[in-house]
């Protein structure tokens, strides 16, 4: 019997699938579990500096494809001030939240985990943040994700244009003027409330605030989701061929 690849996920609440729907569950429904095991890391609320200084249980694991989507806290607390400061005390960041240290810490992230033997990675752009595409929100996400771009083809790793489709839907949908990114932090609280003890569905929550593709502005619906998951199964495809 073949052996199954291990694909191991890492990134933030994107990624772990609780708040947002699960992308991570949408490729398990889609391909199965016979050839592939899967294993996420996804921690909520972990921006790029939280996965690096936690890569040495995900290496253990010898994964033989690992799907890196981090950054949209990193892009959160560079545009707010008091979220930078509050972020940096909890989650023990040492350096500031610029593009230039997020840079640094994603290319260590790579080449740590391109000491894994035979191991192949993907790095996801990241997504929306709110559905208004001219929003300060999504043009800092714009610059982090072209960021993304370039230390892909330096390192020799696959890009996942996230992203770009999703951005490309929402101008086909609503000319790229959707809602913006507002209150997330009362959004967020108040989605958990209604998803985990209304039992509210993540989509209905997402219609109630107006999005096509979030839930909070921050998180992802079922449509959200299942942008990232065609791109990381369209890489597996070609990968595990």
């Amino acid at each position: 019997m073949e052996k199954r690849k291990k694909i191991l996920f890492l990134g933030a609440s994107i990624t772990q699938g609780k708040i947002s729907s699960s992308y991570v569950k949408i490729l398990k429904e889609r391909l199965g579990t016979k050839r592939y095991k899967y294993f996420n890391h996804g921690i909520a609320g972990y921006e790029a500096y939280n996965v690096l200084l936690k890569l040495e249980k995900a290496i253990g694991l010898n994964p033989d494809l690992v799907v890196l989507l981090v950054g949209t806290n990193d892009v959160m607390s560079s545009l707010d001030t008091n979220l930078a400061r509050i972020t940096r005390k909890l989650k023990h960041i040492p350096h500031e939240p610029t593009l230039y240290d997020y840079s640094n810490d994603i290319t260590e992230i790579i080449r740590k985990l391109n000491q894994i033997k035979n191991v192949k990675i993907a790095i996801a752009s990241l997504p929306v943040i709110g559905e208004n595409l001219s929003s300060p929100e999504n043009q800092t996400i714009a610059k982090y994700n072209n960021e993304l771009k370039m230390l892909a083809q330096k390192e020799g790793i696959a890009y996942l244009p996230v992203y770009e489709k999703q951005k490309d839907f929402l101008i086909q949908k609503i000319n790229g003027e959707g809602a913006d990114c507002t209150d997330t932090t009362k959004r967020s609280f108040r989605a958990l409330f209604q998803h985990f003890i209304l039992f509210k569905s993540l989509d209905s929550i997402s219609r109630d605030n107006g999005f096509l593709l979030l839930t909070d502005g921050i998180h992802q619906n079922s449509i959200g989701a299942g942008f990232i998951a065609d791109e990381v199964e369209n890489y597996i495809k070609i990968f595990f061929k």
